[in-house]
């Protein structure tokens, strides 16, 4: 990104600059030369847009060749073309469109990005994908393959290959097996007991609400009101609202939401569910634990407790105390209430899971 045009410039037509003396010049930003076009504004303007407008015509833009109505791209030619179809009808948040930005730069740098799309077939995906996954692992290797799975169907859809030829298709998803071990009850309260006072608040929140670290982090005691907490999980860039009732209770644990949300209060003012007790070099007490030092708490806790992986694992993380409040929810009250506590969507949730004003949706206890 180039840098911010100085204010007597701002109103100039890209590349046309003026001095303090009045005299207008030209830079080509690719020669990085100047040329002067004298001290008239207007003429020095008409001149500087009829250069503009010639360097665009020898720029070359796949999106507009798109409009134009070209079909011969090569996969880096179509990905921008993708990119603004892709984004325009998912709205992608932010995290989203990272990570497609990342596996569409990869996949721009590549040898198969220079091969024209209609010559792309199944072997050379097959083979791209192979050797992706030696470099970059199963987990991110599905990704590439779903986001590839999608970008030829998108070319079927505007007549860039014929419909049927996707080449993704019969491509094999590489296996993906979860190293990290999970995380029982039991093994909850043992490191609960070693956790410090805010990292138990943060187990018992992300136990008893099912959130994420992020959205435990992110909690306030405002956003407990009316009886209900109000998360609106970062993950989906807040479009995931819920009212989650504080009488919500699991039984096994012996708290409600209510309760663990009471027990975050002490003497120390703060807005913060989870906040600092003690003063430290890089906080005070009241301040906001970010989510990434709640992780190391628990990584901490967890090793002082002396739990630890079988061979060829990984130990649990902070994120593992999600599934296992997904497991006691789906014991005591169904899978349906489970997915609606974690905020997952359900073709099935009925009275328990009620759709309101502004997109937040009530879990209410039974």
């Amino acid at each position: 990104m180039g840098r911010a045009r100085q204010a007597k410039n701002r109103a100039l037509p890209p590349n046309l600059y003026v001095n303090t003396a009045g005299y207008y010049s030209y830079r080509d930003p690719e020669r990085k030369t100047q040329k002067g076009l004298g001290r008239d504004r207007a003429k020095a303007i008409q001149e500087a847009r009829a250069a503009n407008a010639a360097r665009a015509t020898r720029e070359p833009s796949s999106l507009v060749d798109w409009v134009l109505g070209r079909t011969d791209y090569t996969l880096a030619g179509w990905l921008p073309v993708y990119k603004e179809l892709w984004a325009a009808k998912t709205e992608p948040t932010a995290n989203t469109l990272n990570g497609a930005n990342h596996l569409l730069s990869r996949l721009e740098k590549s040898e198969i990005g220079t091969r024209r799309m209609k010559a792309i077939e199944t072997v050379h995906i097959a083979t791209y994908l192979t050797e992706f996954a030696k470099a970059s692992g199963p987990a991110m290797t599905r990704n590439m393959r779903s986001k590839l799975n999608d970008i030829f169907r998108w070319a079927e859809t505007q007549g860039v290959i014929e419909v049927g030829k996707n080449p993704v298709a019969a491509t094999f998803n590489p296996e993906y097996k979860v190293k990290r071990e999970r995380l029982s009850l039991e093994q909850f309260w043992a490191i609960h007991e070693q956790a410090p006072t805010w990292a138990k608040n943060a187990m018992m929140l992300a136990l008893i609400t099912g959130q994420r670290r992020d959205d435990i982090a992110n909690m306030k005691f405002a956003d407990y009101k009316d009886g209900f907490l109000h998360v609106a999980q970062g993950k989906s860039g807040g479009e995931t609202k819920l009212q989650i009732d504080g009488a919500i209770r699991l039984t096994k644990v012996g708290a409600s939401v209510g309760e663990v949300v009471a027990a975050c209060r002490d003497l120390i003012v703060s807005r913060h569910l989870v906040h600092y007790t003690e003063r430290s070099v890089v906080a005070k007490p009241g301040d906001k634990v970010q989510g990434p030092r709640i992780a190391v708490a628990f990584q901490k806790a967890r090793e002082k407790a002396g739990i630890e992986a079988g061979e060829g694992r990984t130990p649990p993380s902070f994120h593992e105390i999600r599934s296992l409040s997904e497991r006691l929810y789906r014991d005591e009250f169904g899978a349906d209430f489970a997915q609606a506590m974690l905020g997952h969507k359900s073709a099935q949730m009925t009275a328990k899971y009620d759709d309101l004003r502004g997109g937040w949706k009530a879990i209410k206890a039974q």
